[in-house]
């Protein structure tokens, strides 16, 4: 009888207090990484969450979705800016980066950033 109240309670748990904590520490610890970009397109999943996304497909580091920010005024527009071959920063959680992110990838899902930059390399290089 325990068992089977256990799995409820640390579910709850899970929804309540993990999920949530995870976020508020990504959000004040961002890292970097940086990544050659493949290509980008539009999000075709399930539009019940976060409707409007890029992802971004990289050699490096695998696809990253991008959702900060996109809209459907400007999501076409943001995909066709990303410059295929060139390397990109991506500024992301560092739960994210560190725990998240690996396991989505071996599900094949994508690394959550909140934003990217193109990285200009600097003068003689």
């Amino acid at each position: 009888m325990g068992l089977m109240l256990a799995f409820p309670v640390l579910f709850l748990v899970w929804v309540i207090v993990v999920v949530p904590a995870t976020a508020i520490y990504d959000r004040s610890h961002q890292v970097f990484i940086e990544c050659t970009v493949q290509s980008a397109r539009l999000y075709e999943g399930s539009k019940r969450y976060v409707p409007f996304r890029v992802i971004i497909e990289t050699e490096d580091c695998g696809p990253i979705s991008v959702a900060r920010g996109v809209t459907a005024e400007n999501q076409q527009e943001l995909a066709d800016d990303i410059e295929p071959g060139q390397r990109y920063e991506f500024r992301v959680g560092k739960f994210e980066r560190d725990w998240w992110g690996p396991l989505r990838h071996k599900t094949g899902a994508s690394f959550k950033a909140e934003a990217y930059y193109k990285v200009v390399p600097a003068p003689g290089q």
